[in-house]
């Protein structure tokens, strides 16, 4: 690869596998684990990866958002069967109200229909915490994908600058970059 070259689009983790495949083709020198790599193309590579890694970070932003999307999805689920909930249960209150209201001797309808409300009521809330959850959850284990990806590609990348030599000039580089 030479720096005229046009490249499209691809993820960090394909320059990192790039970057690796370089590495690992490069030619070994004897009785060492020493190898050569071309020194421009590997640069280049490790810049390619480096203009990549906000994309790979705006893609993680994007997951939260998602997961706050998620969550509020849920949240507005739960909220909609507990009114549900909530409106059978007035529904049946009434209901038994007038029943009992035309059966005053029957007291124990009143009572069953307030029983039922109250374990719908509780069935509501309890589907509306597991949603809640699993929103967590599914989020959870989407961000740690996430981090083991960007973990690995990180470790890949780092690995392979420790592994290339530090030329005269890129050292001073290297001090105005941390600056």
């Amino acid at each position: 690869m030479t720096t005229m070259e046009v490249h499209e689009p691809v993820s960090v983790l394909e320059l990192v596998d790039q970057l690796e495949d370089v590495v690992t083709a490069a030619r070994r020198l004897p009785l060492s684990a020493n190898v050569v790599v071309n020194e421009d193309e590997t640069l280049e590579l490790v810049d390619r990866i480096r203009l990549g890694l906000p994309d790979e970070l705006v893609q993680a932003r994007h997951t939260l958002e998602d997961r706050e999307r998620i969550i509020a999805t849920a949240e507005e689920e739960a909220e909609r069967t507990l009114r549900h909930a909530e409106e059978e249960a007035e529904r049946l209150l009434r209901e038994s109200g007038d029943r009992a209201a035309a059966l005053v001797a029957e007291h124990a309808v009143t009572a069953q229909a307030r029983a039922h409300a109250d374990a719908l009521v509780a069935e509501a809330e309890e589907r509306a915490s597991v949603t809640r959850a699993e929103a967590d959850t599914y989020a959870r284990d989407v961000m740690l994908r996430l981090e083991e990806h960007l973990m690995r590609a990180v470790t890949t990348v780092r690995k392979g600058i420790e592994t290339l030599p530090v030329p005269p000039d890129a050292r001073h580089r290297e001090r105005r970059e941390r600056r």
